[in-house]
């Protein structure tokens, strides 16, 4: 067990924070399509709420089940974390830019839910909710996951 007297640990180590370790960003991918699913979930079970897919095209709308919630809710947490990675290795800045980014990308997302045709306003409300989530879950964890950007400057006297 750690005493108090012990320093906190380094932002690179092993120990500390779990959002510092090197498996805080599969975590927040699990936890982003768990999310999807707690979200989908509560709303057939608990609301009763039919889910429906919108079409697009010549389609038909079809019922939403918890595969394609888990696929697509995967894929966006492991292209989150691929961008973050990427921009980490590119630039000073990556928390923020990243941020910046997967933000515009969530805001651009809606558009799926919020068109299409053939579906009630319950299921855009749902889908529409279950991409606030996945995004939240995932910019609010992975960017944890990031090292701040470094000033230029040093701080002086605690400022």
């Amino acid at each position: 067990m750690a005493s108090s007297m012990e320093p906190a640990a380094s932002p690179g180590s092993t120990r500390g924070s779990l959002w510092q370790r090197p498996t805080a960003r599969p975590i927040a991918v699990a936890l982003g399509v768990l999310a999807a699913l707690a979200v989908w979930g509560v709303s057939e079970l608990v609301f009763g709420i039919d889910v429906r897919q919108p079409a697009f095209g010549p389609g038909v709308p079809q019922d939403l089940t918890a595969g394609p919630i888990v696929i697509a809710s995967l894929v966006a947490g492991l292209a989150a974390w691929l961008a973050l990675a990427v921009l980490e290795r590119l630039t000073h800045h990556a928390r923020a830019t990243w941020v910046t980014l997967a933000t515009l990308v969530l805001a651009v997302s809606l558009g799926a839910p919020l068109s299409g045709r053939g579906i009630d306003e319950q299921s855009r409300l749902v889908l529409t909710l279950l991409h606030l989530t996945v995004g939240a879950v995932l910019i609010v964890l992975l960017a944890r996951t990031s090292p701040p950007a470094r000033s230029a400057t040093p701080r002086r006297n605690g400022r």
